[in-house]
């Protein structure tokens, strides 16, 4: 009597692991308990280089579900380099990348498929829920079929955490930078939204948990070196010119990383960067925009974030050190609202104003 041949399963899901055993079993868990059927899913673990006791734990679980195959190798330093082997390995129809502190609610792989099934899309988003710590929001303001890159608002959710179709991830070669431990997902998942056939959002189920661990460093809470950094953005921005036209619908997508990435670092913790690192970040932020970035999509900016902008198109160090040193820390917003006057730099007028009191600063 022949042995049947093994079904392929239905999604490989992928989980990049170092020292993380704390936490681990809720991970796993999470899948096992998946409404789609354990069976129907391979968990692919790659433990890279971990050293608290998490690759025994991965080897428990392979011991206990076969299903589950465990690959351990030297620490690579960042997620990219072990996604990327889970890729090469998974025989799965779809790609799910988890990362070993979160968890998936019990019903999302199967919400997930139907969608990708329905739609017969490629990408699907599923909503993200922030647990001690924020998670995107605008992609999820209601479920989206057979959408795509500005219908869905993707681009406010680059984190790993969906379903793609392995098909077209193998058919363009689609893989995570490596090395790099900030923004590695988006030269993956930025062109698999443009070569999408569709994408589908579901937003009526908290499908992934992004959970905040005190005794977990998140690499999103450290500051990068700007150099391979903003390479990735500039990898990533190349990605997004080479798929749209000039004009509203490209300013549009330039405008989050304008915002979400350019920006990032010239706010509060920038005048305590020695003045050489200040310098490296600037020039490296100042020739994007200069590249990248035109004045539409700066000039409807707050005028704080206006004023940025200006002053890194022209590399001044100084002045941007001085003005994250005058603008006060941003404080949460009261509950009750309470009418209260706009800070003055919040117009044109203040925005000049602030520059002239920057200007005084350096030259005192």
């Amino acid at each position: 009597m022949s042995t049947p041949a093994p079904q392929t399963p239905r999604v490989s899901v992928i989980i990049p692991v170092y020292n993380a055993v704390e936490h681990l079993d809720e991970c796993v868990q999470s899948l096992v308990d998946q409404t789609l059927g354990f069976d129907r899913m391979e968990v692919i673990a790659i433990d890279d280089g971990s050293t608290d006791g998490s690759a025994e734990a991965l080897d428990r679980w392979a011991d206990a579900h076969r299903n589950i195959t465990v690959v351990h190798q030297p620490n690579s330093g960042a997620p990219g380099g072990p996604r990327n082997r889970g890729i090469d390995l998974a025989a799965g129809e779809f790609l799910f990348f988890a990362d070993p502190d979160d968890y998936l609610g019990a019903e999302a792989l199967e919400r997930l498929t139907a969608a990708a099934d329905r739609d017969s899309s490629d990408v699907v988003l599923g909503r993200t829920k922030g647990v001690g710590r924020t998670a995107a929001v605008a992609p999820f303001a209601h479920n989206v079929e057979a959408g795509d890159i500005w219908t869905t608002k993707g681009v406010w959710a680059l984190t790993a955490h969906k379903l793609f179709r392995r098909a077209l991830v193998e058919k363009h070669r689609l893989r995570f930078a490596e090395g790099l431990r900030l923004a590695e997902e988006q030269v993956f998942i930025v062109p698999a939204y443009f070569l999408a056939a569709s994408i589908s959002v579901v937003a009526d189920y908290d499908c992934y948990y992004l959970v905040r661990r005190d005794d977990f460093p998140h690499l999103t809470q450290q500051t990068p070196e700007p150099e391979p950094f903003y390479r990735n953005v500039r990898d990533v921005l190349d990605i997004v010119v080479k798929h749209t036209e000039p004009g509203g619908k490209r300013n549009d997508l330039l405008k989050r990383w304008v915002t979400q990435e350019i920006l990032r670092y010239f706010k509060g913790g920038f005048p305590a960067m020695p003045a050489e690192r200040q310098q490296r970040f600037v020039a490296q932020a100042g020739a994007l925009l200069r590249d990248f970035v035109p004045d539409e999509v700066t000039g409807p900016l707050p005028p704080l974030d206006r004023l940025r902008c200006q002053l890194l198109r022209t590399e001044q160090t100084e002045e941007l050190a001085a003005l994250a040193a005058l603008v006060p820390k941003q404080q949460p917003k009261p509950k009750a609202k309470a009418k209260q006057p706009p800070p003055p730099w919040l117009s044109r007028a203040g925005a000049r104003r602030l520059t002239r009191a920057i200007q005084r600063r350096i030259q005192a």
